[in-house]
């Protein structure tokens, strides 16, 4: 089964239950197990690998309810399953015995702000896996949000689409950056699309545009004169709230945790592929995102960390001053290198230039009189920055 390759648990409190069953009678152990048995290489798979429109994620819950409405072959009734993995189109269960494909069911799916969403659906297929094990899979009435289920690692890049039909995107959408490995292909790639699509090299180039004119921005770590994730964060402080992409190469913790600070809404690893690109796009353009949809599927978690590191330049400009009023070299040495760090996470470009430089040469004169042009400059980002957050 394809999967994230991160534990994508859909935060179920029921997890932690030691004392429920499901139609198998398993524990929370035994489940996990079995489908560790499950995604084995060495697990008998068909031939014939199924192509397939939407991408399987993992979603835990060894007791979910599902509800099998009346048949010709059963009445209506209530059982406990144990889930798979889940789509946009559908979901997978583990049950005790064989149920009819065509057979419609109901449900309720855990959200990650822990309200319910309600679904409808019908058994498309019943596969015997072994013993008493039964995989069923669902297919939805209606898609859904993947996103609204289930918190992956944005790092992972991952998509709910594993194809999209290219002549099904349209609107205009803008690509910013400079990347080798991303640029250059763009116009290849859309060629059957519909969309309306521009490329800028730099940040500063798309801020002189009518950003919200786009439905979806496409950005690049390389933005010329700015980080991809300072530019997105000065998009988000101008309170452009439509998608953005962001993509390029995270080789490091550092680029992981700019790109987990950004507040993008996906990042797609590089190289680049037509498949990889229309998925990226589709994920937004092919769905009714609302404002307060994407908001709240955004990692609040991430924006409240850009917060207090911002919250943190704040107080170290105040601690610089002091410093530079006591001319005070080593204590200001290390407090450059504390704002050099933190710009480094939050992506600062020019704040990373000005302290990166100022550090080098301290550490080797001793001398701050030197640099007091530099240092108001960095004392005033660090000011500043908390201003815009």
């Amino acid at each position: 089964m394809p999967k994230c390759p991160v534990d994508m648990a859909n935060n179920n409190s029921n997890l932690e239950s030691y004392t429920k069953r499901n139609s198998l009678g398993m524990t929370k152990q035994v489940y996990k197990s079995l489908l560790k048995k499950l995604d084995s290489p060495k697990t008998q798979r068909p031939a014939t690998p199924i192509k397939r429109a939407f991408t399987r994620l993992e979603y835990f819950d060894p007791y979910f309810e599902l509800t099998l409405e009346k048949t010709a072959h059963a009445h209506r009734r209530k059982i406990t399953v144990a889930s798979r993995n889940i789509s946009r189109g559908g979901m997978s269960v583990l049950h005790s015995s064989f149920i009819y494909p065509g057979t419609s069911i109901s449900a309720k799916l855990l959200k990650t702000d822990g309200n319910h969403h309600s679904i409808t659906g019908k058994v498309c297929r019943c596969n015997h896996r072994g013993g008493v094990v039964h995989e069923i899979g669902i297919q939805f009435d209606q898609e859904i949000i993947v996103h609204e289920f289930i918190t992956p690692d944005i790092n992972d890049g991952i998509s709910s689409f594993e194809s999209v039909d290219p002549t099904r995107l349209e609107g205009k959408v803008l690509f910013v950056g400079s990347d080798p490995l991303i640029m250059p292909f763009v116009r290849e790639y859309l060629i059957e699309t519909n969309l309306n699509f521009g490329i800028v090299h730099t940040a500063k180039d798309a801020l002189e545009k009518e950003l919200n004119e786009y439905k979806l921005i496409f950005v690049s770590l390389d933005a010329g004169d700015m980080t991809g994730s300072e530019f997105i964060r000065v998009l988000r402080d101008k309170h452009f709230q439509n998608p953005l992409i962001l993509s390029g190469k995270a080789d490091n913790d550092q680029i992981k945790q700019q790109i987990r600070l950004s507040t993008a809404d996906m990042f797609l690893p590089v190289p680049i592929t037509e498949t990889s690109l229309l998925c990226a796009l589709g994920e937004f353009l092919l769905t009714q995102w609302s404002e307060h949809l994407l908001s709240s599927v955004r990692n609040n978690g991430d924006v409240q960390a850009v917060d207090q590191l911002h919250d943190d330049l704040s107080i170290l400009a105040t601690t610089l001053d002091t410093q530079l009023q006591m001319e005070d070299s080593v204590q200001v040495y290390i407090t450059c290198t504390k704002i050099r760090n933190i710009s480094t996470l939050l992506g600062l470009k020019s704040l990373h230039t000005l302290t990166f430089t100022v550090c080098e040469e301290i550490a080797q004169t001793g001398d701050i009189n030197k640099f007091q042009a530099e240092l108001a400059s960095i004392n005033l980002i660090c000011k500043s920055a908390n201003k815009a957050a």
